[in-house]
C-alpha cells in the first residue's frame, strides 16, 4: 500500500559544484523534426546524486556560480545538468517581457531568426542557427510534436504563458523545448486584457500539488478585428499536464492540449491572391513514465498529435476556376524507451530505442485513395489522398569525465523508408578555470522532404515527388565566462548543407517550384552578455548580436526559405523599477535580412532593415498586478516575410490576479 509521505523542502542551489554540461547536438539520440533527423540526448539521472556536493574540494572540483535553480527531488525536471542548454528563457523573462504569444517570446533570444506571418501568434516560422523553419523542432517536455505536413503549423501549441516554466534553446540539432509549469503549492491565476484593433485577452490556470498528484489545468482565448484587411483572428487554447507520483521512484504523466485558430491569411502564400483564410485545430497528448533509483533511470513515452487544417484561397468570392478549399489531416504517432545506467560520479551509458509513425489525409497532399475519407468539422467533403511514412531508431550515447575535461559521443541508427542513415555526435568542453569553459561539438543530421515539398501544387507552387533527402554536417566553437551574477558568450559556428530543400524561382517570376538547390554553406557568430543587478533601480541588463553569411551553389535562381536569411540580429533589453512596485521592460531589436521578394509591381525587392522598441510597464503585488504594454512603440513600418506588412504601435492593458 503506498504510504503518505512528509512534504520535503526543494533543494536551492546557487553555486554549482563541477556543474557538467552536454552539447545537446551530439548527443547520439536521433531525434525525427518532424521530417528532420538530428543527432541528440535526453539524459536524465537521478537529481541527488547529480546535484550532491562534497564538504572536500579536491584540484579537480572547481566551484561555478550559475543562475539559481530549483529542483524539487520528488518530481525532477524533464532536463537536468547533464544535457547542455545553449541559454534558456526563464520564468521571470516570460512574465516581464512585452508580449501575450509564444512567438514573440522567441524573436529577442539568442540563436532565434522567428518570422511572423500573422500577429498575436497567429502563424509564425521558427528558424535556428541559420537552418529553415522546415529544420526545427518543437518539443513539449521533451516529446517531438514538430508539424509533418509544414514547419508553418509547427508553433501551432495549446499553452499560455502563463503555464509556462522555462523554454530551453538547443542550437545543435535546431530545436525548442518547452517545460511547462508543475506548481510547488495550490494556485489559482486569471487575467484579462484589451487593446488596439479590438483586442480582446482573457485566461485562467489552476495549479495543484501534493506528495502523490500535481499539476495544472488551464486554457485562453484571444481575438482581434485585425491591424489590417483580413489579419482578423480568434484563437483557443486548453491544456493540462498531471504528474502521479508512486513509492519508491516511479511517477506517470499525463498531457494533453487542445487548439482552435480562425484567421484571416492576407496575402501568406501569394500576393496574386490577398483574401486567403486558414481554420485549424490541434490535438496532443502523451503519457510518460519515469523510474529513478540511485544509479538507473528508465524513461518511456507514447505520444500523439493531431491537425486540422482548412485553407480557402478566396475567402470571399471565389475565381471561376476555383475547385474548392484545401483540406489536411496530419497525424503523429509514437513511442520510445531508454535506459541511464551512472556507473560512476564520471561515467553514464544510455541506450534507447523509438518509434514514430507520420500520416496524412488530404485532398491535395499525397498518393490518391481507392476510397474517400469524410473531413471532420465539415459538410460533404472526403478526402482524396493519403500518406505514411514509419520511422524506427535506435541509439547509444557514452558521457565521461576526465580532469577538466567532459567528454560525449553518441550514434544513432534510423530507417526511413527505403533509407538507413547513421547519424554521429561528439562534444567536449573544457573547465579554463573555475567561471570559464571552452567547448565545441560537431554532428550530422538529415531530413526528408515535407508532405508539402513532396506534393503541394497551387497556381503559384507546385512540389516535387522526386526530391531526396538533405544533408548536415554542423560544428560549432565557443567560449562561455559566468560568475555571480554575470555572464557572456562568444562562438563561431559552421553547417554545410548538401541536396537542401528549397522552394526557388526565377527573377521576375512567381512560380516556385521545390528542389534540391544542391549545396548552401552557412557561417555565422553571435555574442551574449547578461548582467543581473542588486542595486539602484536598474534590475537587468543583456545584450545579445548574431551574424550570419550563407553561401548557395544555384545562380539565376531566388530562394523562399534557405537562403532568405538574417544577417544581422541585435537585441538590448532593460529592466528597472520607477517606483515602488511599479517596473518597467524594454526591448530595443534590430534586424537586416539578405534576401528578395517579389513586390507588387512584379520586380525584386531588397529587404530593409528596421529597429524596433517594445515597452512594459507593469505594478505588481503578491495577488495581482496591472500591466501596460506597446510593441513597435515608434510606429515603425517593416517586414519579415515580403508582402506582409506587421502591425503598428499596438497598446495592450490588462490585470492578473493570483489566489
Amino acid at each position: 500500500m503506498y504510504k503518505k509521505r512528509k512534504n520535503r523542502t526543494p533543494i536551492c542551489f546557487k553555486r554549482w559544484k563541477r556543474a557538467p554540461w552536454a552539447a545537446f547536438a551530439s548527443m547520439g539520440k536521433l531525434i525525427k523534426i518532424g521530417v528532420l533527423s538530428v543527432s541528440c540526448s535526453i539524459l536524465v539521472m537521478r537529481s541527488q546524486p547529480l546535484l550532491a556536493q562534497s564538504s572536500t574540494k579536491s584540484d579537480n572540483d572547481t566551484i561555478r556560480a550559475l543562475e539559481e535553480l530549483v529542483i524539487n527531488t520528488e518530481r525532477p525536471t524533464p532536463f537536468q545538468p547533464l544535457v547542455r542548454i545553449v541559454s534558456v528563457i526563464q520564468r521571470s523573462e516570460i512574465e516581464q517581457a512585452a508580449v501575450k504569444n509564444l512567438p514573440d517570446l522567441l524573436r529577442h533570444f539568442s540563436g532565434i531568426d522567428l518570422r511572423s506571418r500573422g500577429s498575436e501568434g497567429v502563424q509564425a516560422d521558427l528558424n535556428i542557427l541559420g537552418g529553415t523553419f522546415d529544420q526545427s523542432m518543437v518539443m513539449i517536455n521533451g516529446i517531438n510534436y514538430t508539424d509533418p505536413q509544414t514547419g508553418h503549423y509547427s508553433l501551432d501549441i495549446p499553452i499560455e504563458l502563463s503555464q509556462i516554466e522555462r523554454i530551453e534553446v538547443l542550437q545543435g540539432p535546431g530545436a525548442i523545448n518547452i517545460i511547462t509549469r508543475n506548481p510547488s503549492k495550490r494556485e489559482i491565476n486569471a487575467s484579462l486584457s484589451g487593446g488596439s484593433y479590438g483586442y480582446i485577452k482573457g485566461g485562467g490556470n489552476i495549479g495543484f500539488s501534493g506528495d502523490a498528484l500535481s499539476g495544472q489545468i488551464g486554457g485562453g482565448y484571444s481575438q482581434s478585428d485585425g491591424y489590417s484587411e483580413n489579419t482578423d483572428f480568434n484563437i483557443s487554447n486548453l491544456f493540462s499536464n498531471i504528474t502521479l507520483n508512486f513509492h519508491p521512484g516511479h511517477s506517470l504523466t499525463f498531457t494533453g492540449g487542445y487548439q482552435h485558430k480562425e484567421y484571416g491569411a492576407n496575402s501568406f502564400y501569394s500576393v496574386a491572391y490577398p483574401e486567403q483564410f486558414e481554420e485549424t485545430r490541434t490535438f496532443l497528448s502523451s503519457i510518460q513514465y519515469l523510474y529513478e533509483s540511485r544509479g538507473w533511470q528508465i524513461r518511456s513515452s507514447i505520444y500523439q498529435r493531431r491537425h486540422y487544417d482548412r485553407f480557402e484561397l478566396f475567402r470571399y468570392d471565389a475565381a471561376s476556376w476555383y475547385t474548392g478549399h484545401n483540406y489536411h489531416q496530419n497525424d503523429i504517432y509514437g513511442f520510445s524507451a531508454e535506459a541511464a545506467r551512472r556507473w560512476s560520479t564520471k561515467s553514464t551509458t544510455m541506450v534507447g530505442a523509438g518509434y514514430r509513425t507520420e500520416h496524412i489525409y488530404s485532398t491535395v497532399l499525397g498518393d490518391p485513395m481507392n476510397k474517400g475519407k469524410r473531413v471532420p468539422f465539415e459538410d460533404g467533403i472526403e478526402y482524396s489522398r493519403s500518406k505514411q511514412r514509419d520511422i524506427p531508431s535506435i541509439y547509444i550515447k557514452q558521457t565521461e569525465v576526465i580532469g577538466k575535461w567532459r567528454l560525449n559521443a553518441g550514434l544513432t541508427l534510423e530507417k526511413s523508408g527505403n533509407l538507413t542513415h547513421l547519424c554521429y555526435g561528439i562534444s567536449g568542453s573544457y573547465s579554463i578555470s573555475p567561471y570559464l569553459e571552452a567547448n565545441a561539438w560537431i554532428n550530422n543530421s538529415f531530413r526528408n522532404p515535407t508532405f508539402t515539398d513532396l506534393y503541394y501544387k497551387s497556381p503559384t507552387q507546385t512540389g516535387n515527388m522526386n526530391l531526396q533527402p538533405e544533408e548536415m554536417i554542423t560544428g560549432r566553437i565557443g567560449i562561455k565566462y559566468t560568475k555571480r551574477n554575470f555572464s557572456s558568450s562568444v562562438y563561431t559556428f559552421y553547417r554545410r548543407g548538401v541536396r537542401m530543400i528549397d522552394w526557388t524561382r526565377e527573377s521576375g517570376s512567381d512560380q516556385w517550384s521545390a528542389s534540391n538547390i544542391t549545396n548552401v554553406n552557412s557561417t555565422g557568430a553571435e555574442y551574449n552578455l547578461r548582467y543581473i543587478m542588486n542595486y539602484g533601480p536598474f534590475q537587468s541588463f543583456s545584450f545579445l548580436y548574431a551574424y550570419l553569411d550563407v553561401v548557395k551553389k544555384s545562380p539565376g535562381m531566388h530562394s523562399l526559405y534557405a537562403t532568405d536569411f538574417l544577417r544581422h540580429k541585435a537585441a538590448l533589453t532593460i529592466d528597472h523599477n520607477i517606483a515602488g512596485k511599479l517596473g518597467a521592460s524594454w526591448v530595443f531589436s534590430y534586424q537586416k535580412r539578405e534576401g528578395t521578394y517579389l513586390g507588387t509591381e512584379n520586380t525584386e525587392v531588397p529587404y530593409k532593415g528596421f529597429m524596433l522598441a517594445d515597452l512594459k510597464i507593469s505594478w505588481n503585488s503578491r495577488k495581482y498586478s496591472l500591466s501596460m504594454d506597446i510593441t513597435n512603440l515608434f510606429d515603425k513600418d517593416y517586414l519579415y516575410i515580403g508582402n506582409l506588412p506587421q502591425p503598428g504601435r499596438w497598446i495592450k492593458c490588462g490585470v492578473e490576479v493570483r489566489l
